[in-house]
């Protein structure tokens, strides 16, 4: 590769020289800036180094004309020549003016023995993991534009470019290109940085994209208005090549971190997918010939006619059998209750009523070995809980089973319930059998664990059950732990989050169409976080007799929605809700409002949305989460009133 050497001074030309042809570089030298033109538009060099303090004409000079009139490009590629400013007086200023002109770097003199041809190699050689990735530069400015296109591009990465934000936006929408951050201007004609960062978190749903702003403003209200918006980051103008480029990196090494996490997080719920597809298909076609086994030795037991040693063999084998289904049963809910799909289905349950389901169904079990099952509530009353009850009853009978098979004959296993710190429910299943090992007791929950071995009367284990049982517990935001003492007996303590006194009750509130109700001024909540736009809607608003209330973003809306429904104040009639919000956004507000509605069986309030922007994607959102109207934004009173009237009166006539 051909390197032009642009130095007036003898000694630093042969320096350079010497440095760039040991690390196998073509070198060409020029002695000030108006040589170095003449001899760039002849050799087409694959980078400069330009010194900046040179008679005739100076490296600022020089290099903006190779830009602006000979406009070289690298040889066999479609990006501009880097050139490298090569300085003993390093400022700020100087570093910009040169950015401005079109350099890719600087280097400051004295430099260090292989500094030089590391950047050389750097440039034209990236191995930035950078390499490959995509910038959108937003800048009104051309200019600025240039110099970071040129900072970026040394570093592999590809840039798009805009002049203002309702072209990054078009860029972004058309979707042919995979940006990887997006580096923008603060102030802008037509739709300013703020605006479109919104847009892009909002509107394009991009909530993990970087996005870095660019601004010549430093107050803390504008750095509070960026991040509002949404920024990642902010770089405050004039700025460093070396500030620019390591925030970017840090960006996109991030990025590309966070994406990299995210394909293997997808990876594995398709290969746990996979597995759970495999347990089902497997588990299905295993059990109808395991039942039909069953049924048979269980015919052939009944036959009396048969000889004892042949009762005996189809004993062994009905034992085997039932061991056999129980591990296909244990394998398949073991896959289900650690499925990233597995769905359980809450509701308030009465947990007594389940014990005794329980201790019913494990009788049998107790039965044979004279093992006396009891219930000790220490409770006041009958404790509620909020969980699948298939789930809970497989808990209690996993515990339960798995004591009575480790209880010698005559002995005993205590369900105890108890308060616990925290709004906590402590179920206790306590035996006096023969314990566990201490070794086992670390292992005792994981899957086919070594710890598992036959029962007191020779019962066999699968080794999944309790695995299975800390699943499902920790699926119902509770812990399971163990106590032993060898020989004594083993407590196994179950903890799980008490259902409230006040929860699973419905809220009592007003029907929107009763007379009374009606009789009252209409209630609006206006969830809007401009001053000027609060103010005129207040003032618009109670001048035609609406009640108003507001709130500046989509947590403040649903906690004035919820405060609206308790006991003595008034339900709102209507909510206008704006969608671009810092904190919660509108679609979220809402989303929790409907599903607040649905928990307690409410009347679905009407919610208009408010937006600058009301394309086919944001109706389709917008329905799906059950927001009944849209309006553009700037609002106007007519749409207001017409909302009102078929919302709120024509509803209730």
């Amino acid at each position: 590769m051909k390197i032009l050497v642009v130095e007036d001074s003898t000694v630093m030309r042969s320096i350079l020289r010497q440095e760039l042809e040991t690390a196998n570089f073509e070198v060409y030298e020029a002695e000030n800036g108006l040589d170095a033109l003449k001899k760039a538009e002849e050799i087409r060099p694959h980078l400069i180094t330009m010194d900046v303090d040179m008679p005739v004409m100076n490296g600022f000079d020089a290099v903006y004309k190779i830009r602006t009139e000979l406009k070289l490009t690298v040889p066999g590629e479609d990006r501009e020549v880097p050139i490298i400013m090569v300085t003993a007086n390093d400022n700020l200023e100087g570093r910009n003016r040169g950015f401005q002109v079109g350099a890719a770097d600087f280097i400051i003199k004295p430099f260090l023995k292989g500094e030089v041809a590391a950047i050389v190699r750097n440039l034209l050689l990236p191995e930035s993991t950078l390499q490959g990735t995509t910038a959108l530069i937003v800048e009104d400015s051309a200019l600025t534009r240039s110099i970071l296109v040129n900072a970026l591009s040394g570093e592999g990465i590809k840039t798009l470019q805009a002049s203002n934000g309702v072209e990054a936006l078009q860029i972004l929408k058309e979707g042919g290109h995979e940006v990887d951050l997006v580096l923008t201007d603060f102030v802008m004609p037509e739709m300013d940085g703020d605006e479109l960062c919104k847009c892009i978190r909002i509107e394009l749903g991009h909530k993990n994209l970087p996005i870095i702003f660019l601004t010549a403003l430093s107050e803390s209200n504008s750095m509070m208005r960026i991040f509002k918006s949404g920024a990642s980051d902010y770089i405050v103008k004039p700025f460093a090549k070396e500030e620019l480029l390591a925030r970017v990196k840090v960006h996109l090494e991030t990025r590309r971190l966070n994406n990299k996490l995210t394909e293997q997080v997808l990876q594995l719920k398709r290969l746990n997918k996979l597995k759970d597809d495999v347990l089902s298909v497997t588990s299905h076609d295993l059990r109808s010939p395991i039942t039909g086994i069953l049924g048979f030795t269980e015919l052939l037991l009944e036959d009396e006619n048969l000889a004892e040693h042949h009762l005996n063999y189809l004993s062994h084998i009905k034992d085997s059998v039932e061991f056999l289904l129980t591990l296909v049963s244990d394998i398949l809910e073991l896959g289900r209750a650690q499925s990233f799909e597995y769905d359980l289905v809450y509701e308030p349950l009465q947990l007594m009523e389940l014990i005794d389901s329980s201790i019913n169904t494990v009788h049998h079990m107790a039965s044979p070995k004279d093992i006396s099952l009891d219930v000790e509530n220490r409770l006041e009353s009958d404790p509620v809980i909020s969980g699948d009850k298939n789930a809970i009853i497989r808990i209690v009978n996993n515990l339960l089973s798995n004591a009575i098979k480790f209880t010698p004959k005559s002995g005993k296993v205590t369900v105890r319930l108890e308060a616990e710190a925290g709004e906590m429910l402590g179920l206790s299943v306590i035996d006096t059998g023969i314990g566990i090992p201490k070794k086992f007791i670390p292992e005792l929950f994981d899957k086919y664990s070594k710890a598992s071995r036959p029962g007191t009367a020779g019962e066999k284990s699968t080794g999944l059950g309790l695995s299975i049982t800390k699943a499902l517990i920790e699926q119902h935001g509770g812990n399971i732990s163990v106590t032993s003492d060898e020989g004594k007996g083993t407590c196994f303590q179950v903890r799980l989050p008490l259902v409230s006194e006040h929860q699973g009750t419905e809220i009592e509130t007003p029907d929107i169409a009763d007379e009374a109700a009606m009789a009252m001024p209409v209630r609006i909540l206006v969830v809007e976080n401009n001053a000027s736009n609060i103010k005129l809607a207040k003032v618009a608003l109670e001048e035609r007799g609406y009640q108003a209330v507001f709130a500046d973003n989509g947590k403040e809306a649903v906690d004035s929605y919820i405060v609206s429904l308790q006991e003595g104040n008034k339900p709102f009639h209507i909510i206008f809700m704006d969608l671009r919000m810092p904190i919660m956004d509108g679609f979220e507000a809402t989303d929790t409002i409907r599903e607040f509605e649905r928990k307690y069986h409410l009347s679905p309030v009407p919610i208009i949305a408010m937006t600058v922007t009301a394309d086919d994607s944001w109706k389709e959102k917008s329905l799906e989460l059950g927001i009944n109207g849209i309006i553009p934004k700037p609002m106007s009173l007519q749409n207001v009133e017409e909302m009102i009237g078929r919302f709120v009166y024509q509803r209730n006539t």
